[in-house]
């Protein structure tokens, strides 16, 4: 086995670095906030939902992908920020 990184494949673990590093900040911010002010966040993670669910739904949000593709992904954000607020929740 190697040492060496391929400089490609270091690229994509230089960005999967800063995105832990953000989701980390993210989830300290989200779990202060449902300590501090759970009816708040609760409302606006509902309303994101919403918000997302008809999005994706609709032409206008990723146009880059498929009907099927944007329904994926907007399935995806709904279940990822359901999980969210139940792990935050669990945290608090």
């Amino acid at each position: 086995m190697s040492d060496d990184v391929d400089p490609e494949r270091a690229v994509m673990i230089r960005l999967r670095a800063r995105l832990a590093v953000v989701e980390r900040a993210a989830w300290f911010g989200m779990v202060h906030a449902l300590r501090t002010r759970p009816a708040e966040v609760e409302a606006y993670i509902a309303a994101e939902r919403d918000k997302c669910a008809t999005g994706f739904a609709g032409p206008k949000w990723a146009r880059d992908l498929t009907d099927a593709e944007r329904a994926m992904l907007g399935a995806e954000v709904d279940a990822g920020l359901a999980q969210l607020l139940q792990d935050a929740r669990d945290e608090a």
